[in-house]
């Protein structure tokens, strides 16, 4: 029988491990900050490889940042000093002109390393910046106010209807929606993801930005797909690059538990319910994390996790959990998108070990956090 630890040491050495992961120096195609991630084909064969992609290392600070009021201790500083490490890697994946937009892959690199064709294919297919990247990179570092809004600007300016910019890819009800996109490329085609709309709002509340009618636009679509239970029927129409409901309901639950946003918060007992079901039907351990933390966001009870070790925790199934992937189907009309979003040739897995942990750590502090409050 594995030892149990307790939830104070298992935060602990998850936050050392963490640590232990981050590069502290550039080493290959991994720069300082960084933490190593893989990238696998969805058709045979996989082609597992490493990606050197800023995605993981961003979100995982943006987190990391978000609970260190919740730290203690030792845990604090430690916490503090891998989500400022992290942001040494940034400027390697900032807009070559200078502009405080952000690509998925350095600007200087080149795109799908290691594939046998891609990576030499950027001169065709490009590496725009996009929304989700460039959110993340600046609600984890220390963005002033004049740079959030040349952001907000440029999000606006690329949003669907602006400058004749008109989206194909989603739903034809949502198409006349003036919601942001998720690229900042002047010259790419608008796009839709619900959890990427999360991510945006986050960001837009979290620098308190004025509303302008993108961000209305933009909280009326994640209401209508909220209402209409887009994110259990169709996730991965939806949500091209995070596809599971469970992982939709996260980036929501997520939004709705930091920020109150009216035309949200009638749901709550819908996506309460939803969550609760997923809990019965999704047997990957990271979906039963990920669901729990959101129970706990919004407000809702959750039941306890039957995890107890770091041991169980490698000896489980979550190294193939997917948080993120990408469906390159988004230039596309809604009918052929639905095609090519399941052709797995061109669709690719994104893995990363070390966020992971962080989202167990992550929900071990939310736990707690409601527990103290109960005491």
């Amino acid at each position: 029988m594995r030892a149990q630890q307790t939830d104070a040491t298992l935060i602990h050495t998850l936050l050392q491990q963490i640590d232990s992961a981050q590069y502290k120096q550039t080493a290959g195609e991994f720069y300082t900050g960084m933490f190593k991630g893989y990238r696998a084909c969805g058709g045979s064969p996989h082609n597992y490889q490493p990606d050197n992609n800023i995605f993981f290392t961003a979100v995982t600070a943006f987190g990391l940042k978000n609970i260190l009021p919740d730290l203690n201790g030792e845990n604090r500083p430690l916490a503090e000093n891998i989500y400022k490490r992290a942001s040494a890697s940034y400027p390697l994946f900032k807009n070559r002109y200078g502009n405080p937009y952000y690509g998925f892959w350095g600007t200087n690199d080149i795109i799908m390393p290691h594939t046998f064709i891609f990576q030499y294919l950027k001169q065709i297919f490009g590496q725009g910046e996009d929304a989700d990247d460039t959110v993340m990179i600046l609600l984890s570092s220390d963005t002033d106010d004049s740079t959030a809004r040349v952001l907000k600007n440029r999000m606006i300016s690329n949003s669907n209807l602006s400058k004749g910019k008109h989206i194909i890819s989603t739903y034809k009800k949502y198409r006349n929606l003036p919601a942001y996109s998720t690229w900042l490329g002047s010259r790419m085609t608008p796009d839709f993801d619900f959890a990427v709309h999360c991510n945006i709002l986050y960001f837009m509340f979290a620098k308190k930005l004025p509303l302008v009618k993108q961000d209305s636009a933009t909280i009326h679509l994640l209401a209508e797909m909220i209402r209409n239970r887009d994110y259990m029927a169709d996730p991965v129409f939806l949500s091209p690059y995070y596809v599971h409901s469970s992982i939709l309901l996260y980036h929501l639950a997520r939004l709705m538990g930091a920020f109150t946003i009216p035309e949200l918060e009638m749901y709550k007992p819908q996506l309460i319910a939803d969550i609760n079901y997923l809990l019965t039907c999704s047997p990957n351990v990271m979906d039963q994390i990920i669901l729990r933390t959101a129970l706990l966001r919004l407000g809702a009870e959750a039941p306890a996790l039957s995890l107890h070790s770091l041991q169980e925790f490698e000896d489980s199934n979550q190294s193939s959990f997917v948080f993120f992937q990408a469906r390159a189907a988004f230039p596309y009309p809604a009918a052929i998108k639905k095609i090519l979003l399941h052709w797995s040739y061109i669709y690719y897995y994104f893995y990363c070990p070390t966020y992971n942990k962080f989202l167990w750590l992550e929900y071990l502090v939310e736990k707690n956090k409601l527990a103290a409050k109960k005491e």
